[in-house]
């Protein structure tokens, strides 16, 4: 600030006018003693006095007294009018030659700008200053500042003051609602000044009216500044009649109105018209929002140029310079609503159930997949706790409690996550669903939204996945069973052959030395050969390597000769039952297999009821829908006969089910069982396309279900020539001939070799088919006789057979093998085969073949 800018002598120079006394003359400012303020010389030089000085009760009483009818003369005033109303009171009231009020410019420290200067009562021109070094940085910073005399002493960097002539200062800071200082009133003096309080007092006054208006000028600019630069459309509306009193200039470039047509138009003429966006639908919102209750809504505008679009519309009311208006912010949500009602068609159309849930757990959206899933009306369905509707009653409690988790801390159990859980329908049934849950935001708080897939074709999908898989992996096992039992068979069949067919050679040497104890030993020996050749049937049945001669039978009369001739072997305390209708369809089996079947059943009843029980055994025609076979796993469709055998004995343990069916397995103590007693049901019942179902309850018992398909013919088909038996009786005798025997196996082979040598025969062995033919091809003399094991390295013996053929078309030969059933008889027949041969061998039926090729 300079002197010059204050033009002190705008007819102030010199002697001062004639003037009437003043509060301050009335109130001495000057010092007792000391004499008028105005007009005399200044006494020496006071030092600055403290910021508060006690003064005795009355004289505060005048003060407070006057300075209400000071501050009276101030309040008229407003606007921009009042800081200059202000600074001149100011000077009449104090008699100062100077009264200023500066601002503070927001976000600066170093300067101010007078906002109004009264020079004797007289306005002055506004003015930017410094503060370092003067008296005003002191009132910013510490409050109230007096300096009553020798004012350029105290702040000799002050050239304003200098220029100025002032002696005396005087400055309260102005405070904003946060208690922050904005600027300062002051006052400047040619001549000391006294009495601090009063001084004080006054300034406080002022102040607070001054600091007021410049807070309110200043938030008025903000929100002026805010209003202009907004983005949205932003209207001021009168209370009454909603007429337009100002918009910003987003409101008129979005709506294509200049400023003054927005103020002169009619409101309806910015809506579509469309009920409810019409005049009436407006003056309801604005009835609302002029009864203090805030609005929010979507409303379907009218642009200049007569294009529609949606905005969404806050309504408040509001108090704008002392006037109570009505204040609306548009914002444009065409694109939403284009985005919403696209998403909404597709919601509409979603194959899924899509259902909207508020944060009380009650349902607000509810598409037809939901209504189709659950059973549902929309109607009926909103607004209903969605518990009730589709949450199971034992999850119900669940669902509630992870729902007031959410509500206390924002988290809940199912949040973004897919999860697969069960649904309830209208009717109550059951159903799995997968579910995905989404979190959202709307007017009125989050909502979530549940995505859910019903998955029973799925699930049911998933269970024949599984099924077919067990299955699959049974009949893998089942079937690597039946070939490791098929090899062992074959090899065990090889010793077998040696081991029967040398006892029989003992037996014929010492048949005549009346060595009864030498005899007993080898009968002995024989008949466990016999026992383990059985065995050894029983594995080749269980691997198909052995068929039987099936024919139509009528099952119920053979089941009652099959239970006479049980009838010793199980206890007398077990009661047999027995229901065997006539009339029931034929099937197509071996009835000595089915014996075994039966007989195998009806055993392992026994030693599960440990003697005592009932055993009930059936016969019926049933249609089956889809059950799973015990042994295969495979699913089991159709008309079947099917034999039931039940008993009440001590059940079977679930962890074992799934291992009955397999060789060697049992649950009976050690030498009561070999654990092929099922496996053979199952070799047999599959072999003629039957299945074996099982159901048991450890403790009550167990049942069998043995499904066997009805023939469709009753002709009985011709006997396989190669089943029909012959007289076993010994015939040796002296045989003449040349015989080639190829076999790899030593044992097998070294018998074959003993029992043709021992019967006069000339015999040259060959290990392999390769072997055979050379010898063939060298031999000095033909040979009589070819008899090959079948299955070798290399080459088979059938194979052997047919390259022999060529080279000796009537040569005899014999074939012999463990799996004869794996042969095809025209296959061997037409190879050039005179006779095929079962082992083990049986030495008698070979005698006979040799005398019958030899002859």
């Amino acid at each position: 600030m300079r002197a010059h800018d204050l033009d002190q002598d705008s007819g102030h120079s010199g002697d001062e006018p004639s003037r009437q006394p003043t509060l301050t003359d009335s109130l001495r400012l000057s010092e007792p003693g000391s004499g008028p303020p105005s007009g005399t010389a200044p006494g020496p030089a006071p030092e600055p006095m403290p910021a508060s000085e006690v003064m005795d009760r009355h004289t505060r009483e005048r003060i407070e007294q006057a300075l209400r009818h000071v501050a009276l003369g101030v309040c008229a005033a407003s606007g921009e009018t009042l800081f200059q109303t202000i600074v001149d009171s100011l000077t009449k009231t104090l008699g100062v030659d100077l009264a200023f009020i500066s601002e503070l410019p927001a976000g600066c420290e170093t300067h101010v700008g007078t906002r109004a200067v009264s020079d004797r009562g007289h306005p002055m021109p506004n003015l930017e200053y410094g503060l370092a070094g003067t008296p005003c940085r002191l009132v910013l910073d510490e409050g109230f500042q007096f300096i009553g005399d020798d004012l350029s002493r105290h702040f000799p960097g002050d050239n304003m003051l200098s220029d100025l002539g002032a002696v005396a200062y005087a400055g309260y800071p102005l405070l904003d609602s946060a208690k922050r200082p904005i600027g300062l009133v002051a006052l400047l003096h040619r001549k000391p000044l006294t009495n601090p309080g009063l001084i004080e007092a006054v300034l406080q006054i002022y102040s607070v009216r001054a600091a007021a208006e410049l807070d309110r000028q200043r938030s008025e600019a903000s929100y002026r500044a805010i209003f202009e630069a907004a983005e949205d459309a932003i209207f001021v509306h009168d209370l009454t009649t909603g007429a337009i009193c100002d918009a910003n200039p987003a409101a008129c470039r979005i709506y294509g109105y200049s400023h003054d047509e927005m103020v002169r138009l009619n409101p309806e003429q910015l809506s579509s018209g469309i009920p409810p966006y019409d005049q009436a639908g407006a003056a309801r919102w604005i009835g609302l929002a002029s009864a203090g209750e805030p609005q929010r809504f979507e409303w379907h505008r009218r642009n200049k140029d007569g294009s529609l679009h949606w905005d969404e519309v806050t309504l408040k009311r509001a108090t704008l310079d002392g006037i109570d208006r009505l204040v609306a912010i548009t914002r444009e949500i065409t694109e939403r609503k284009r985005i919403e009602e696209t998403l909404r068609a597709t919601v509409e159309a979603a194959l899924d159930a899509v259902i909207g849930m508020d944060g009380a757990g009650k349902v607000i959206a509810f598409n037809p997949a939901a209504e189709q899933t659950f059973g549902y009306r929309r109607e009926a369905a909103i607004g209903k706790p969605l518990a009730d509707l589709i949450v199971p009653e034992r999850f119900r409690d669940a669902h509630r409690a992870g729902m007031e988790r959410y509500r206390q801390d924002g988290h809940g159990p199912m949040l973004g996550r897919r999860v697969e859980v069960t649904a309830c329908r209208a009717d109550g049934s059951e159903l799995p669903v997968e579910l995905a849950i989404d979190r959202a935001q709307g007017p009125e708080g989050d909502f979530f939204v549940g995505y859910l897939r019903d998955i029973t074709e799925r699930k049911l999908a998933e269970e024949e996945h599984a099924r077919l898989e067990a299955q699959l992996r049974q009949a893998q096992k089942m079937e690597a069973i039946g070939h490791l039992a098929g090899g062992i068979a074959h090899d065990f069949n090889n010793i077998l052959t040696g081991a029967m067919g040398y006892v029989t050679l003992a037996q014929e040497l010492t048949r005549d030395r009346g060595d009864a104890k030498l005899d007993r030993y080898l009968d002995r020996a024989q008949r466990a050969s016999q026992r383990a050749r059985d065995l050894i049937q029983q594995l080749l049945t269980f691997s198909r390597g052995r068929r039987g001669d099936p024919r139509p039978l009528d099952l119920a009369p053979l089941v009652r000769e099959t239970l006479r001739l049980l009838g010793a072997t199980l206890a007398a305390e077990v009661e047999i039952e027995t229901h065997l209708p006539p009339g029931l369809p034929r099937v197509n089996l071996d009835p000595i297999q089915v014996e075994q079947i039966l007989v195998n059943l009806c055993i392992n009843a026994r030693d599960a009821m440990s003697g005592s029980g009932r055993l009930e055994i059936g016969l019926g025609r049933e249609h089956l829908g889809g059950i799973v076979c015990s042994s295969c796993r495979q699913k089991v469709r159709g008309d079947y006969l099917v034999l039931r055998v039940k008993d009440t004995g001590c059940g079977i343990d679930p962890i074992h089910l799934d291992r009955l069916f397999e060789p060697f397995f049992t649950t009976k103590p050690s030498g009561q069982g070999s654990g092929m007693g099922l496996a053979v049901v199952h070799g047999v019942v599959h072999e003629y396309g039957g299945h074996l179902c099982v159901e048991s309850t450890p403790g009550e018992g167990t049942l069998f279900r043995v499904l066997f398909p009805p023939t469709s013919t009753d002709d009985t088909p011709a006997p396989d020539a190669r089943s029909t038996s012959r007289d076993p009786t010994p015939a040796p005798g002296r045989l003449q001939g040349r015989v080639l025997l190829v076999d790899d196996d030593d044992l097998a082979g070294g018998l074959m070799l003993d029992l043709l040598e021992d019967r006069g025969l000339d015999v040259v062995i060959a290990t392999n088919a390769e072997e055979a033919l050379a010898a063939m091809s060298t031999a000095s003399e033909p040979f009589d006789l070819l008899i090959t094991d079948q299955a070798m390295p290399r080459m088979t013996g059938l194979e052997l057979v047919r390259r022999v053929r060529p080279i000796n078309p009537d040569l005899p030969i014999i074939l012999y093998t463990g799996n004869a059933d794996a042969l095809d008889a025209e296959e061997v027949e037409a190879a050039g085969v005179r006779a095929l041969v079962r082992k083990p061998v049986d030495v008698a039926v070979l005698g006979e073949l040799l005398r019958d090729l030899l002859a």
